[in-house]
């Protein structure tokens, strides 16, 4: 499947957003929520 430069442009581009969406949700609830909990979940995925 070929695309356009266009269209990579606009999925770059769209995945760009995405990514920072994500960065700032995680980061707000990094702060709202306490040490101990986030703390527990990062524990998990790292000892996977």
């Amino acid at each position: 499947m070929k695309y356009s430069q266009e269209e990579l442009d606009e999925y770059k581009s769209q995945n760009f957003k995405e990514r920072l969406k994500f960065i700032d949700d995680y980061t707000n609830w990094l702060k709202k929520t306490p040490n101990k909990k986030w703390s527990k979940q990062q524990n998990k995925l790292l000892s996977h």
